[in-house]
């Protein structure tokens, strides 16, 4: 009889979109990179952008909440690939270097 196989599960807290986090749905990596957040966990996000991010990298992400507020995040690079090939997207998956909390 062949094992069973299981998959262990890597997130660290449950994901939601951006708006059901209260957050919208676009942020800024230094130095200026517009990307779309897919979806966002107070440990960490998925986001999609038009241009290639480095794995390992730590760099700073800018959420927008739904009411205004405005703050920065430190965050690694954990993973990129394309997602899309017409028009060419690449998503990321990052992890804050603290948890993070919205509205």
């Amino acid at each position: 009889m062949a094992a069973a196989l299981t998959r262990h599960e890597r997130r660290a807290a449950p994901r939601s979109t951006a708006p059901g986090f209260g957050v919208v749905g676009v942020a800024v990596i230094r130095p200026g990179l517009t990307v779309a957040v897919v979806t966002i966990s107070p440990r960490g996000a998925l986001v999609e952008s038009v241009s290639p991010i480095r794995p390992g990298v730590r760099t700073e992400l800018t959420l927008d909440a739904a009411d205004g507020r405005r703050w920065p995040v430190g965050v690694e690079v954990l993973r990129c690939w394309v997602a899309a090939l017409d028009p060419v997207r690449y998503r990321a998956a990052m992890r804050f270097d603290r948890p993070v909390t919205a509205g």
